[in-house]
């Protein structure tokens, strides 16, 4: 009897030393996850400033290569998208330039700079009555966006 009941000891003993090593084991797992979740938006937002310089340099090309890097390490943030899109308008790939605008919408439907920019994508693609809807969005979101205004009034008078 007695050396049933020590048996059961040992066995409750080892179960919460298991269990023990198992929840150690998952934090550690979360923490080096969030550990590297955090390198990558560091490593995204050190592509998206090279990305920053290059276009400001007018070296389109790269630019866009350094936001897609940043896209590639991490999606979910829209300025990255948003930014790719301009360096997009300036080389003329605007079909590029409009689904880029639509995932940074997707992602923050807030964002001016991404409605304005869709807006000029689909300018240049002939889509003049869904243009006009983005720059009149992107006026309800900021009220004093003048390039918006103008767009939309230039377009408003062409086609409606």
């Amino acid at each position: 009897m007695a050396k049933h009941g020590g048996n059961r000891f040992l066995l409750d003993t080892l179960k919460t030393m298991h269990a023990s090593l198992l929840k150690k084991l998952a934090d550690e797992a979360g923490k080096s996850k969030t550990s590297n979740d955090v390198s990558k938006e560091a490593a995204a937002e050190i592509a998206k400033e090279k990305g920053n310089a290059a276009f400001e340099a007018k070296s389109w090309q790269k630019a866009i290569g350094f936001y897609s890097d940043a896209i590639k390490l991490n999606s979910t943030t829209a300025t990255y998208f948003s930014n790719r899109a301009a360096a997009y308008l300036e080389v003329g790939s605007f079909i590029q330039a409009e689904a880029d605008c639509t995932k940074a919408i997707d992602i923050d439907k807030k964002n001016v700079k991404a409605y304005v920019r869709r807006g000029t994508a689909r300018e240049m693609l002939g889509y003049y009555k869904k243009a006009i809807e983005d720059f009149r969005y992107a006026l309800v979101l900021e009220p004093t966006n003048k390039r918006a205004a103008v767009s939309a009034d230039r377009l408003s008078k062409l086609f409606q």
